[in-house]
């Protein structure tokens, strides 16, 4: 059993820790969904338009239709530009064999130069696909015919799945940004709570810092996928969501430092880091319920000035510090968390200026 385990934790890709069934089994149902819609509108849609070898629709569809907008569009215009390369060396390789008469001779000299090609460039795999497709795959009549419908019928299968990805079941970016973010928080102040803690080392600190790092590239990939949702420009349409990655990377970083000072300090029987640790927890997870407040529909402007106030009026003890180092990582904590409680707290992007 625990070769298995082993087996499979090396082979197959599991859930990130502390991950919930619930944040395994959405994204992997809504996916089934949005693929399985892509093959049957591709079917339909070459059913209509009587698409001779549908089949290769179909398989684009699979192919490119991916969990959001941002992954699809970078597999369309990989699967459209190997495609063009593709089907520019089967035209080739189709007049070496008209010239020649002969059938492997023409393909060789053609795919060496697209597999150098991938190699270079991997995006462009799918031409080496193509010229399989367009070539080697047996048709009747006029060797360009068969290849003019191929590349058609790749064509439906992209426009069908970037079509879906936008329609069919789209997951809302910006609720998954202020989640992420939310999560990061929170995981930071158990990263502050870990390095107050004598039994803990510093590597299992670091496991903690790696751990934030992910949560910080699945809020970029949202905030991506934000900026591909509308025409209209993210800094334009939702300021604060285009400058919350920038500002969780700098607010990861000073945790870092804050982190090592405080394992610096324990370590020098500095007794008044508890109290440190605990205005630093409370703008922390303030800031994590500014993120939740986010996906509600109305938020208290009452309370939300009121707790903002009580996170502004922290941070001139956040700099009581005897030791030097303190007071330094203190002073940019400081910085940074009054830029936090600008954008997050009172919706001021201009805050975040100068990240």
């Amino acid at each position: 059993m625990n070769f298995l385990t082993r087996l499979g934790q090396k082979w197959l890709s599991v859930p990130p820790r502390h991950s919930g069934w619930r944040e395994v089994m959405r994204p992997a149902t809504r996916q089934t969904i949005r693929v399985l819609v892509s093959v049957v509108v591709a079917w339909i849609v070459g059913s209509l338009i009587h698409l001779p070898e549908m089949i290769w629709a179909l398989v684009t569809a699979l192919i490119v239709t991916q969990s959001s907008i941002s992954q699809t569009m970078t597999t369309a215009r990989a699967q459209i530009s190997g495609t063009l390369i593709g089907a520019l060396a089967g035209v080739c390789a189709v007049v070496l064999e008209i010239m020649t008469g002969l059938r492997w001779l023409p393909f060789w000299i053609m795919l060496v130069p697209l597999v150098f090609l991938t190699a270079i460039q991997p995006t462009l795999r799918f031409a080496c696909i193509t010229l399989i497709i367009v070539y080697l795959f047996p048709s009747q009549g006029s060797p360009f015919l068969p290849m003019i419908t191929r590349l058609l019928a790749i064509v439906v299968g992209v426009a069908v799945s970037i079509v879906v990805s936008f329609c069919i079941l789209h997951n809302s970016a910006r609720k998954q940004a202020f989640h992420t973010a939310a999560c990061l928080l929170r995981r930071m102040d158990q990263l502050l709570k870990s390095a107050l803690d004598q039994n803990t080392g510093w590597a299992v600190i670091e496991r903690q810092n790696d751990d934030c790092v992910t949560l910080l590239k699945e809020l970029e990939d949202a905030v991506t996928e934000a900026r591909r949702e509308r025409w209209k420009e993210l800094e334009k349409r939702d300021p604060v969501l285009a400058s919350l990655p920038r500002l969780m990377r700098r607010l990861l970083t000073d945790m870092m430092l804050v982190a090592r000072a405080i394992a610096t300090g324990r370590a020098t029987g500095n007794t008044g880091l508890l109290p440190l640790y605990k205005g630093l927890s409370h703008a922390l997870r303030g800031l994590a319920h500014s993120c939740e407040e986010q996906l509600r529909a109305k938020q208290n402007q009452h309370e939300q000035q009121s707790e903002d106030e009580e996170i502004l009026d922290l941070l001139p003890r956040l700099e009581e510090q005897t030791r030097p180092e303190m007071r330094f990582v203190m002073s940019l904590f400081r910085e940074d968390l009054e830029r936090a409680v600008g954008v997050l707290m009172r919706s001021d992007a201009s805050a975040a200026k100068g990240l």
